[in-house]
C-alpha cells in the first residue's frame, strides 16, 4: 500500500490545547462574566424568561458595535498571546531541534500549531457568544442575520490577527522582539505618516498637518476603528396608550466588508509565514531578526525612525525657541537627525549582532545613514512639491470653513458662495506673499509690541464631511502692521464682509434644514449706577425680535466686529462689557421625529454696533439706570474715578481707523450643547 503524508498531526494539536489551556481557560472565564452579568441584571429586572423582547434588533445593534469597537483592540493584543503559545518553541534552541526530530514534516507542524493556536483565539470567543446567544435566546431578542454577521466578522478579524502574528513570528527569533515587532508591524505605517506630517509642520509656514490617514489601511487597527461603526435607524410608532415611541428599525455594520478584505490578507500573510518557515535556519532561535536579508532593512529602518524621533526631539530640547521664524531652521534639524539617526544604526547593530562590538568597521553604514538622515531632512525642507505656497484653484473648491481669531474676539463661518470663496483664496494668497515677514516668531520681531491673530481655512471638494485640506496661520499684528501689511487690511475686510457675519452669528440657527423659531433672550451685565452693580434684564419676544433685527442691521452696514484687530485702550473704549442672548427654538428637518431643541446666539457689542446700541436704548433697556459701560469705563468706575460718562450716542467713527482698514467682527456663537 502507497503510504500517505498526514499535514495534521492530531496529537500536537490536543498537547498544544492541553499545555496551554490556563491562557485560553482564563480568556474564556473573563469572557463569560459579561454574558452573566447581563443573566444577572436581567433576573433582577424580571426580564428573564417573561414577556418576549418586543425589539431583538437592539441586541443586534449592540453585537455589532462590540464588532466594531472592540474584538480589533482585544485580538489585537489577544493574538499575541495565542501565537506564543502556539510558536514560542521557535525560539529556543532546544525546542527546535526536537520539533525538528519528531516523525512529521514541516507542513504538518506549520498546519498544527496554526490551527492549535487559532483554536486558542477563538475559544473565548466561542463561549462567550454561546453563552450570549442562549441568554437573549431565552428572552426572545436573537435576531438571524445579526448573529451571522457578528460571527463572520468574530471569525473573519481573529483569523486576520492571528495569521499576521503567525507572519512576524517567523521573522523574528526572539520572544521580546517578536511582541515588539508586532505592534511595529500593526503600527508602523501610521508612525511613519505622523513622523512625515510633523516634520512638515516644522519646516512650512501655515501647514499645520495633522494626522490624516493616508495610508492607515496599512495600520489595520486604527482603520478599522476609525472605519467601522453602528448605523440604527429609528422610525416612530405610536402605543396604544397614545403615546409616540421610537422603535428601531434597522441596524447596519458599517463598511463591514472591511473584515473580509483584512481576512483575505490574512491569507497572503499565511503564505508568506510558510514561505519564511520553509527556509527558516534552526539556528536562528535567539536572533532579533531570524531572516537573514531582512537584517538590513531592520538596521536602516530602525536608524531612519530613530533620526525622525530623535532628530526633532533634540531640536526641540536644545533648538526650539531661538528661531526668528514660527518655522525650524533646516541646518540644525538636519544635524540632530544625523546625530540621531548614527545612534539609532549602531543600537539596530548591537542588537542584530548580541555584542557591543560594532564599531570595527562600521563607518560606511553609519556615514550612510548620515547622509540618509540629512537627505530626507532637506528633501522636506525644500518643498520639491510646493506644499507651502499651494492654494486650491476656485473650481476645486466645494466649500470653505474659515476661522479667524484673536484675544479679542472670533469669527468662524462655513461658506460655499463662489464669490465668499474668491475672497478667501485672494486673502490666503496675500498672506503668502507676506510670509517673509509674517512668519517672524516673537524673537524675529525683537522688542515691536504686537498681538497674534489666527487664520484657519479648511478647503473641501464638496460639502463638509468630502476631503479637506487646511492651513493655519499665526499672524502678528500692530497698528504699524496694519498700515503696511495688504495681507492684514484684506483679511480684516474678509472679516467684517457682511455674509461672513450673517453666517458667523446666525449659521448655527438659520439654515435651509432648519425650522427655526425666536423664543426670547436677555441683556447680560448692565451697569446701575444706583447699586453699583451689574444686572440682567430678560428680553420679551417682541423686544428679541426687535434687537435680532437691530443686529442684522448692523451686520449688513458692516458694523459687527470692527474690534478684533485693535489693541490695548483703543480696544478698551470700544468693547462693551455686557452683550445679548437670543433664544431659539430648532427643529431638524430631515430628522423632525427628533423634536425641537434649544439654541442661543451670544453677542458681544461694541460701540460700532450703532443699531443695536440705539434699539436698546428705545426698548427702554438701556437707560439712565442701566448703563451699557465699555472696557474702559467699568476700569475708571472700578478705580475709583469718573470715567467717560456714557450719553447714549455711540459715534463708530469716533474711534480711528487705520488707512482703510475695516477692524473684523467679535461675535460669538456657541450651541445650547456646549454648556
Amino acid at each position: 500500500m502507497r503510504s500517505k503524508t498526514s499535514y495534521f498531526n492530531s496529537t500536537l494539536f490536543q498537547k498544544n490545547l492541553t499545555r496551554f489551556w490556563p491562557l485560553w481557560g482564563g480568556a474564556s472565564f473573563v469572557g463569560a462574566l459579561f454574558p452573566l452579568a447581563l443573566l444577572t441584571v436581567l433576573i433582577r429586572e424580571g426580564s428573564f424568561l417573561g414577556e418576549p423582547m418586543s425589539d431583538p434588533l437592539s441586541t443586534t445593534a449592540g453585537c455589532y458595535a462590540v464588532v466594531a469597537w472592540i474584538i480589533p483592540i482585544l485580538s489585537l493584543l489577544y493574538a499575541v498571546l495565542c501565537a506564543l503559545a502556539a510558536w514560542g518553541w521557535l525560539y529556543n534552541p532546544r525546542s527546535v531541534g526536537m520539533y525538528h526530530a519528531l516523525p512529521i514534516t514541516r507542513k504538518g507542524i506549520f498546519l498544527t500549531d496554526f490551527l492549535s493556536g487559532l483554536a486558542m483565539m477563538l475559544i473565548p470567543y466561542a463561549v462567550t457568544g454561546t453563552l450570549t446567544i442562549l441568554i437573549f435566546a431565552a428572552i426572545g431578542g436573537v435576531e438571524p442575520v445579526g448573529l451571522a454577521v457578528t460571527i463572520l466578522s468574530v471569525l473573519g478579524l481573529s483569523f486576520f490577527y492571528f495569521a499576521s502574528a503567525t507572519a512576524v513570528v517567523f521573522v523574528t527569533g526572539n520572544p521580546f522582539a517578536f511582541a515588539a515587532l508586532y505592534f511595529i508591524f500593526h503600527f508602523i505605517a501610521a508612525g511613519a505618516e505622523w513622523l512625515v506630517t510633523r516634520l512638515m509642520t516644522m519646516f512650512y509656514f501655515g501647514v499645520e498637518r495633522s494626522y490624516q490617514g493616508v495610508v492607515e489601511f496599512l495600520s489595520p487597527t486604527l482603520y478599522l476603528a476609525r472605519r467601522l461603526d453602528v448605523d440604527t435607524e429609528y422610525t416612530q410608532v405610536m402605543t396604544p396608550e397614545g403615546w409616540e415611541q421610537s422603535v428601531l428599525k434597522s441596524a447596519t455594520l458599517v463598511n463591514g466588508w472591511l473584515i473580509a478584505v483584512y481576512a483575505l490578507a490574512g491569507v497572503v500573510l499565511l503564505a508568506c509565514a510558510w514561505a519564511l518557515y520553509r527556509r527558516r535556519r534552526s539556528e536562528s532561535a535567539g536572533d532579533v531578526v531570524a531572516v537573514g536579508w531582512m537584517k538590513p532593512v531592520f538596521r536602516y529602518g530602525f536608524a531612519l525612525c530613530a533620526a525622525f524621533t530623535g532628530g526633532m526631539a533634540l531640536y526641540s530640547v536644545f533648538f526650539a525657541g531661538y528661531e526668528t521664524t514660527r518655522t525650524a531652521n533646516p541646518v540644525p534639524l538636519a544635524l540632530c537627525m544625523a546625530a540621531s539617526g548614527v545612534i539609532g544604526y549602531y543600537i539596530a547593530s548591537m542588537l542584530l549582532s548580541k555584542s557591543l562590538r560594532v564599531f570595527r568597521g562600521s563607518w560606511k553604514g553609519a556615514l550612510a545613514t548620515l547622509l540618509a538622515s540629512a537627505a530626507l531632512c532637506a528633501a522636506v525642507a525644500l518643498d520639491p512639491l510646493g506644499v507651502e505656497g499651494w492654494t486650491p484653484r476656485p473650481e476645486e473648491v466645494g466649500s470653505v470653513w474659515l476661522r479667524v481669531n484673536s484675544g479679542n474676539g472670533y469669527v468662524g463661518a462655513r461658506l460655499t458662495d463662489p464669490a465668499l470663496v474668491q475672497d478667501i483664496l485672494d486673502v490666503h494668497q496675500a498672506v503668502l506673499a507676506e510670509r517673509e515677514d509674517l512668519n517672524k516668531s516673537r524673537r524675529g520681531l525683537g522688542a515691536e509690541d504686537v498681538s497674534v491673530a489666527y487664520l484657519d481655512v479648511t478647503y473641501y471638494e464638496g460639502e463638509i464631511d468630502s476631503p479637506s485640506t487646511s492651513r493655519m496661520y499665526n499672524l502678528p499684528f500692530s497698528q504699524e502692521r496694519m498700515e503696511r501689511s495688504q495681507a492684514l487690511q484684506k483679511l480684516a475686510a474678509l472679516a467684517a464682509n457682511p455674509a461672513i457675519q450673517e453666517a458667523n452669528i446666525f449659521g448655527h440657527v438659520y439654515r435651509e434644514n432648519l425650522e427655526t423659531r425666536l423664543t426670547g433672550g436677555y441683556a447680560d451685565r448692565l451697569y446701575n449706577p444706583e447699586t453699583k452693580e451689574m444686572e440682567q434684564l430678560d428680553l420679551t419676544l417682541e423686544q428679541a425680535k426687535a434687537l435680532e433685527a437691530a443686529v442684522r442691521r448692523d451686520v449688513a452696514a458692516g458694523h459687527f466686529g470692527r474690534t478684533l484687530f485693535l489693541l490695548d485702550d483703543l480696544y478698551n473704549q470700544a468693547i462693551c462689557t455686557g452683550g445679548l442672548e437670543l433664544y431659539y427654538s430648532v427643529t431638524d428637518l430631515e430628522r423632525p421625529q427628533a423634536g425641537p431643541h434649544s439654541q442661543t446666539v451670544s453677542l458681544s457689542l461694541s460701540a460700532y454696533c450703532t443699531e443695536t446700541l440705539k434699539a436698546l436704548e428705545d426698548l427702554g433697556i438701556v437707560n439712565g439706570s442701566r448703563r451699557l459701560l465699555t472696557y474702559a469705563e467699568q476700569c475708571a468706575l472700578e478705580d475709583g474715578e469718573e470715567g467717560v460718562p456714557y450719553e447714549g450716542d455711540y459715534d463708530p467713527n469716533s474711534f480711528p481707523n487705520t488707512g482703510s482698514v475695516i477692524y473684523p467682527a467679535d461675535a460669538y456663537v456657541y450651541p445650547e450643547e456646549a454648556f
